[in-house]
């Protein structure tokens, strides 16, 4: 496709199993009033009966496309969305979330008034659980843009990045659960980065999220961030020691929440005391030394972190 037939945005959605919720997610997609978009939803080897409700909404809307894959985990479904895309821009969407009517156009908006048009935009998100909606603030972007983003993650539904940006810097395949926030880090790195202030996507807080405390998220995401330190030592040089401890108290913290919510109570006392060793001054290290005696009194943790 020539630049000059090129579409404005490819939307990338990533599922798996999710035929139940995908519906509404692509609905969000078609009732987008900027129209100059196609969406990819790349497949994830899903056992259920995705692959029909996905053929049947491309043959009444021929801006969507399919792309099934043996399953490989969301990084090479993602990379995989992109190397099929056309589109100046990619949106990312994942198949739980749902962007609002208004999203496209205001992105193309903020691109209109921007002067490195190459460029990682974020917007604002609206966070919904059950009747429970509240709007997601992000503070304003510091200096360190590769720090910021370290320290404020964010969920790719609610990123859009330049095309030729993607095209040299893909998600690393290899980590789970922050393989976002390392992207978004090495992006970073080399390109400008703009917050817009537009509410743009919904993000449903459900049972099956991948970060839930009673699942191995918070396990996933320490290890995913040891890799990445390994892999990208010139990105996390320039996050302050501070930064980085504060981030592993938090991780380790959820760690021992985990194993305490699947009955291992051995386990979650070794995280409460690795963070307390981790960070001896925390601000919260009189609540995880409350937390170690309840464990071993046998009572129940307050799990606020």
């Amino acid at each position: 496709m020539s630049s000059a037939q090129r579409l404005f945005f490819s939307v990338v959605i990533p599922t798996y199993n999710r035929s139940e919720m995908i519906i509404e997610t692509i609905k969000s997609v078609q009732n987008q009033t900027f129209e100059d978009w196609e969406c990819i939803i790349v497949d994830d080897g899903s056992t259920d009966n995705t692959k029909s409700i996905i053929e049947d909404i491309i043959k009444e809307d021929s801006r969507f496309r399919y792309v099934h894959q043996e399953n490989a985990e969301r990084s090479a479904a993602r990379n995989n969305g992109i190397r099929n895309s056309s589109g100046e821009y990619i949106c990312f969407l994942d198949s739980d979330d749902h962007f609002l009517s208004n999203h496209l156009l205001e992105l193309k908006n903020v691109i209109e008034t921007i002067e490195d048009k190459t460029c990682m935009i974020v917007n604002e998100m609206q966070i919904v659980e059950g009747s429970s909606v509240e709007v997601s603030n992000l503070p304003e972007l510091s200096k360190n843009q590769i720090e910021y983003l370290y320290v404020n993650p964010l969920t790719p539904s609610r990123v859009c990045i330049h095309k030729k940006i993607v095209e040299l810097e893909l998600f690393d395949e290899d980590i789970v659960i922050v393989e976002d926030r390392i992207l978004w880090m090495r992006i970073a790195n080399r390109f400008p980065v703009y917050i817009s202030k537009h509410i743009g996507v919904k993000y449903n807080i459900h049972a099956d999220n991948s970060v839930n405390l009673k699942g191995n998220g918070a396990v996933k995401t320490y290890q995913g961030v040891q890799l990445g330190m390994k892999r990208y030592p010139y990105i996390f040089n320039c996050i302050s020691k501070k930064a980085k401890k504060d981030m592993n108290v938090r991780v380790q913290t959820n760690i021992a929440y985990h194993y305490f919510l699947n009955g291992s109570k051995t386990k979650a006392i070794f995280w409460l005391v690795k963070a307390l060793l981790t960070a001896p001054l925390h601000s919260q290290t009189k609540m995880r030394v409350y937390q170690i005696c309840l464990i071993l009194l046998g009572k129940n943790l307050n799990l606020a972190n």
